[in-house]
């Protein structure tokens, strides 16, 4: 082998490997320039309105979805988990708040193992509390330990665990690692995501983000760019999301006394939903927010629009609807579900939605939300 050939095969080697270190790159320092905009029906071949019942035990008031499979779909309501059927039909609580026996704390994390049928709820202290759809108390384990903070809690199918946010900060500053963790309370893995040595007065920590995908579970920090998936074979460096001078630091994250100041001059990523096509991105940045739907595989933008910071009126047209706007906040497998207040829905397109929505439960009655399914072509 001569010398030339040989040093053209060790840079090859070189970026070859910073390219799976270091994965794809999204460049989101001129996003919103190019109003990119597709409808809805372009992107699902289905979308579904499932009114949910108001009840007296099932009223709504900032609710999530965190778990859905063919027969039930999971709601956490501040410190509340509530059961519908998949007609929208409530069925159940499960869980309450309280010190008691079977009672959990004030929840920060819900999870839903869709094959055991298992409920795992979570709190700042640690304690993670498992229920059956029944509602009915099974157990609890604590998971952080040592001056740890436990932020956030996935479960993931893939991994057959829970994957915890933890935190640990001290006068060396701040260590973010992802620990595995059996459904019995058992740890499986510890991974080191993230160092800093710098000294940041708190006054909140805003958690990270952890997505389930079919690989396993996406993870980014708020402010940092990287985004690292935990699979089964442990820890890829996934992609960067490259916001150059606007990202936020660390200080403008977790203070306060800075809390205007990362809402007028920073793109902060709200938040990021992922399927197994596309990354659904909200960006606040200067006042506005930007919609952003790139393609896993090219990442090329597919929608691009910006809009005034608070509007609900500007996200992905749906057909027939003349006011109301979709942008999923959750996904599972290729779904893509949100909630819609009817509020949002004015005359007509309520009278829209009457000839679509699954159920025959009066709309004029209600005071929860839509749920929302969109299935992916």
């Amino acid at each position: 082998m001569n010398k030339r050939y040989f040093l053209l095969l060790c840079i090859f080697c070189l970026c070859a490997c910073s390219r799976q270190k270091g994965g794809a790159i999204i460049d989101l320092t001129d996003i919103g320039q190019n109003e990119i905009v597709v409808p809805a029906e372009s992107i699902y071949s289905s979308i579904k309105f499932i009114p949910l019942e108001t009840h007296g035990q099932s009223i709504l008031s900032s609710p999530n979805v965190f778990g859905m499979d063919g027969d039930n779909v999971l709601i956490w309501d501040q410190d509340d988990i509530l059961r519908f059927d998949s007609n929208g039909k409530f069925l159940n609580r499960v869980g309450r708040l309280g010190k008691g026996h079977g009672k959990h704390g004030r929840i920060n994390s819900a999870n839903y193992d869709e094959n055991k049928k298992i409920i795992y709820v979570g709190n700042m202290g640690g304690f993670i509390y498992k229920y059956d759809l029944e509602g009915n108390y099974i157990g609890q384990f604590k998971i952080a330990e040592n001056g740890e903070i436990l932020q956030t809690v996935r479960f993931n199918k893939q991994l057959d665990a829970l994957v915890c946010e933890t935190r640990k900060y001290s006068g060396e500053g701040l260590q973010v690692s992802l620990r595995t963790v059996s459904p019995e309370g058992v740890e499986k893995g510890a991974y080191p995501v993230y160092k800093d040595h710098e000294q940041v007065s708190r006054s909140m920590t805003r958690t990270g983000m952890l997505r389930n995908t079919s690989e396993g579970v996406m993870f980014t920090l708020p402010f940092d760019d990287k985004v690292t998936l935990l699979t089964p074979q442990g820890i890829i460096d996934m992609l960067t999301m490259d916001r150059g001078n606007f990202r936020p630091s660390r200080q403008l994250c977790e203070n306060w006394d800075y809390s205007d100041e990362l809402y007028k001059t920073k793109y902060q990523i709200d938040n990021i939903v992922v399927t197994d096509k596309y990354f659904y991105l909200t960006v606040t940045m200067e006042k506005e927010q930007c919609d952003l739907l790139v393609d896993r595989h090219s990442h090329a933008f597919i929608h691009d629009k910006k809009y005034a910071y608070g509007s609900e009126s500007e996200h992905l047209s749906l057909k027939g609807f003349k006011n109301v706007s979709f942008w999923p906040w959750v996904a599972f497998d290729n779904k893509a579900v949100d909630l819609l207040s009817i509020d949002r829905f004015n005359d007509d397109d309520l009278e829209v939605l009457k000839e679509i929505a699954v159920n025959d439960y009066p709309l004029d009655d209600m005071s929860n939300p839509i749920l929302v399914i969109a299935e992916e072509q």
